[in-house]
């Protein structure tokens, strides 16, 4: 069947029009379309806006009807279900091409309420038993300027503005749905930003970011990791954590803080692991002054210098100091103890002549020699070869009478040479002999 309205070469086209019938006590009547079964496919039913010359092409309108006293009708657009097999039929909303100027939006928006709240909208894709349906909102190309935006905002409101969720599926016999935010990748310049700014106030504090993992009951709580992509040719990109400034008086900056896991349980808790870059030489943890902006103080792989600084105080119930070698203190006006005691020297004992008459081997920054003479005549001299590999050319060794042994020994000569030190002992006691072996405190000093 075909209905025609009447073509015109100089006015409107004739119109036509196709009303169902109303009613002042019951439902008005219905009006369908429907096109016809087939035993190939059925028939399509199209709704075409007539084409315009010189001006606009016609308008579609499709309206629900208004509820005087209650709600307006629904606009209902779907596909029929598929058969025993196939699929069901796709929903296509698209505008036309444009040769010169813009082509047209798609606008999908629910109506305003006076008094309640505004209508929901709901994107939503079918559920499968091979997979869920994919959902992609996708900007357009562009081959001569920039690519679409994709926007995403909640609304305003006079007490609480609206939130943004994005969350991705649950997995009940596999692993959860990934959230993945990419920047988009450039071939000539640099790749496209990712910018997390949290909303401003103009009278309090502006929101926080957090980024965290759940915790679990059982297994581990997930990671969290943040760092920068390598790059083959020039340096890679850099990690800042900064701490705004604070315009306060009487409230001082803020504090940045790096804490470990504790461990309920009776094992350790977590460390805090400062690594530097690996290379040529390896990389440098610095100390920078907030007010010059300059270093006063270093940590690497074969340095420990504060000297930027005018005074460095360590201060512990216990400080130790360990060198698989050597530790060296300098101080261009001396190092200074202060009240404190010096305890826990490098201590040796040994005595002469055990292995060669009239020497000892003993190395050791102090200790005590006992004497190989076990009666020292007065007046007579004994002469100790120490061969000790603390002792340097420039040492300074001190040596004195711990154990006189019913005589006067004095130490007349502590001689320091590499490796060893000559040290003489005379008794001048002018009566005694000495009644056995006298003993001797020894210190060196390089």
């Amino acid at each position: 069947m075909s209905l025609v309205a009447g073509d015109s070469s100089a006015i409107d086209g004739g119109a036509a029009s196709f009303n169902a019938g109303s009613s002042s006590g019951g439902d008005g009547g219905d009006l369908s379309l429907s096109s016809g079964s087939g035993a190939v496919s059925g028939g399509s039913v199209e709704l075409i806006g007539g084409e315009g010359s010189s001006s606009l092409g016609g308008e579609i309108t499709i309206t629900s009807g208004r509820g005087v006293d209650t709600s307006s009708g629904l606009v209902s657009l779907s596909s029929e279900d598929a058969g025993t097999s196939g699929v069901s039929g796709s929903l296509s909303l698209s505008t036309g091409t444009a040769t010169v100027g813009d082509s047209g939006s798609v606008t999908l928006a629910s109506g305003s309420s006076a008094s309640g709240t505004g209508g929901s909208m709901v994107l939503s894709v079918g559920s499968g038993d091979a997979a869920g349906g994919s959902l992609s909102v996708v900007g357009s190309d562009s081959s001569s300027n920039s690519g679409g935006d994709i926007s995403v905002s909640s609304g305003s409101g006079a007490f609480s503005g609206g939130d943004v969720l994005i969350s991705a599926g649950d997995g009940v016999s596999s692993v959860g749905g990934s959230v993945s935010i990419s920047g988009g990748s450039s071939t000539f310049s640099s790749g496209g930003n990712i910018v997390v700014v949290s909303g401003s106030s103009s009278s309090v504090g502006s929101g926080y970011i957090t980024l965290t993992t759940p915790s679990v009951a059982s297994g581990s709580s997930g990671d969290v990791s943040i760092s920068t992509g390598s790059s083959t040719s020039l340096r890679s990109g850099a990690i800042s954590i900064s701490v705004g400034d604070s315009g306060s008086v009487t409230n001082p900056g803020s504090d940045i803080t790096f804490e470990a896991g504790s461990s309920t349980a009776s094992t350790a808790g977590g460390n805090i692991y400062l690594k530097t870059g690996d290379g040529s030489s390896s990389g440098s943890v610095f100390y920078v002054d907030p007010a010059s902006d300059t270093n006063y103080g270093v940590i690497s792989d074969t340095t420990i210098d504060f000297s930027g600084m005018s005074t460095t105080s360590f201060s512990s119930g216990t400080v130790g100091l360990t060198a698989s070698s050597t530790i060296t203190m300098t101080a261009t006006n001396g190092i200074s103890f202060g009240d404190s005691n010096i305890s826990g020297f490098e201590k040796g004992y040994g005595t002469v002549g055990t292995m060669v008459w009239g020497e000892i081997w003993l190395n050791a920054m102090s200790g005590q020699i006992t004497g190989e003479s076990t009666g020292l005549p007065k007046g007579d001299k004994d002469f100790i070869f120490m061969y000790n590999d603390r002792i340097i050319e420039t040492s300074s060794l001190i040596v004195t009478v711990a154990y006189e042994a019913g005589c006067t020994p004095i130490v007349f000569k502590a001689a320091c040479d590499y490796g060893w030190a000559e040290i003489g002992v005379m008794n001048i006691d002018p009566v005694y002999d000495c009644s056995g072996a006298y003993i001797l405190n020894f210190l060196v000093i390089n």
